[in-house]
């Protein structure tokens, strides 16, 4: 028969026992306090807001196509459930504009000219309709040059909010995708960030024309990796907000305080243009093209010194700027390092100056040619804009297509209205 087991409790082990339970409890305490600490602003800056998530195009209109066939619609489609899927176990309320290979308005074809706004003007209706805090468009982008690559992060110039949303998820593309130097960019151009009142980013998650973001953007494993970015990103501001003690930008997306300063911003601009475009020291039948540069920093609009036999001595207004449109419509000179904005195909129809003011008609092929991508549709609208602006007596430039207003060259930028030059846009180099 075993001897019973006998613990003997003296004073010395009693405290022993007593001051190791005290450690467990204290021990306990610091880990629930620290934990309530950490995620009580988590839950309470994310659960419940609601996110409009916008996979960009769809149905009959592709958007970007890579040279492997990879389209745009169905990697931001896929993309955008991916990300739904995310903000959704974080209980966030999110609605997609479209969870199907289906775009929100189906024209019987492409020349019906306002199609694409009212399907933009749906997708921005919705957001508003549910009061979202945050819209999110998802799109690929791509360039006729293979070389530019790197996911980049769009905002509107009016919004604060916007931008620090933007700066958050482009660290997070960046961090979690791989080498790019590209930053978050303003494009008020952009339809979706003109109309939307709330704080809304235009996401481009790569470069479709780019070999091998083409390989990537068609992995499975890779596509969850940008919705990551873009989920971590859009918490990281939800919670960066919630921790500033800053309101939910429903009412006043764009400040009108920020005008004065805004201002003075786009007059340095101009000066700035006016003093580098004075050192072209342009000759009478010379005239400056704005194609896009050469490299992936190079993102931006410059000039090509191009002559133009006669042009000093044409007296037609109309004539003049056409003929300096068809050179555009050429594209660079030849060993020009820089790269044509205008797609393979296009064709001038017309041009007509009333009031300082240059309606400028293309043929179709200038969208169904286009290579599409929201920056690199910016840089065609502003080559044509910018170049026909320095041109004496107009100010202002109307781009129609087939004779038809509120047209869109590849889907981000409706063309409704005359445009100004934008000085932001370029960037005088020499090479």
């Amino acid at each position: 028969m075993k001897s019973p087991v006998v613990i003997l409790w003296t004073n010395r082990a009693w405290l022993v026992a007593l001051g190791t339970i005290g450690i467990v409890m204290v021990c306990l305490l610091i880990l629930t306090y620290v934990s309530v600490k950490v995620s009580a602003p988590l839950s309470e800056a994310v659960c419940g807001k609601t996110i409009v998530i916008d996979p960009g195009h769809g149905g009959i209109d592709a958007g970007a196509k890579g040279r492997s066939g990879v389209m745009e619609k169905d990697v931001v489609l896929d993309i955008g459930l991916r990300l739904a899927g995310l903000f959704n176990r974080a209980a966030v309320y999110t609605l997609l504009t479209r969870n199907t290979d289906d775009g929100l308005i189906e024209p019987g074809n492409r020349s019906n000219a306002g199609w694409k706004r009212l399907d933009l003007e749906g997708r921005i209706a919705l957001a508003t309709e549910h009061n979202a805090d945050i819209y999110v468009s998802i799109h690929a982008n791509s360039f006729p040059e293979p070389v530019w690559s790197g996911a980049q992060t769009f905002y509107h110039s009016k919004s604060d909010d916007a931008k620090e949303l933007a700066v958050a998820i482009q660290k997070e593309l960046v961090s979690r995708l791989g080498p790019n130097l590209r930053k978050a960019k303003t494009g008020d151009d952009y339809f979706v960030l003109r109309k939307s009142t709330m704080p809304a980013v235009i996401v481009e998650v790569g470069f479709l024309s780019n070999p091998r973001e083409e390989a990537l953007l068609a992995q499975a494993d890779y596509r969850t990796q940008v919705a990551e970015a873009i989920f971590y990103g859009t918490v990281n501001y939800l919670v960066d907000s919630y921790k500033k003690g800053k309101p939910r930008e429903g009412d006043e997306s764009r400040p009108t305080s920020d005008l004065p300063s805004e201002f003075t911003e786009i007059q340095d601009h101009a000066s700035l243009y006016s003093r580098a475009r004075a050192a072209l020291n342009l000759e009478e039948n010379e005239v400056a093209l704005y194609f896009a540069g050469p490299t992936n920093f190079d993102d931006d609009l410059m000039p090509e010194v191009r002559e133009i036999p006669g042009l000093g001595a044409e007296s037609n207004p109309d004539s003049r700027a056409s003929r300096v449109v068809q050179e555009l419509i050429k594209g660079p000179a030849r060993g020009s390092v820089l790269c044509p904005t205008l797609p393979r195909g296009t064709s001038l129809k017309s041009v007509k100056i009333v009031d300082n003011v240059a309606y400028v008609d293309f043929s179709k092929e200038i969208t169904e040619n286009h290579w599409g991508g929201s920056r690199a549709e910016e840089l065609t609208v502003y080559s044509i804009v910018n170049t026909l602006t320095d041109v004496p007596g107009i100010k202002e430039v109307q781009i129609l297509i087939e004779g038809l207003v509120s047209c869109t060259i590849a889907g981000h930028i409706i063309l409704d209205e005359p445009l100004s030059p934008n000085f932001d846009i370029i960037e005088f180099r020499q090479f």
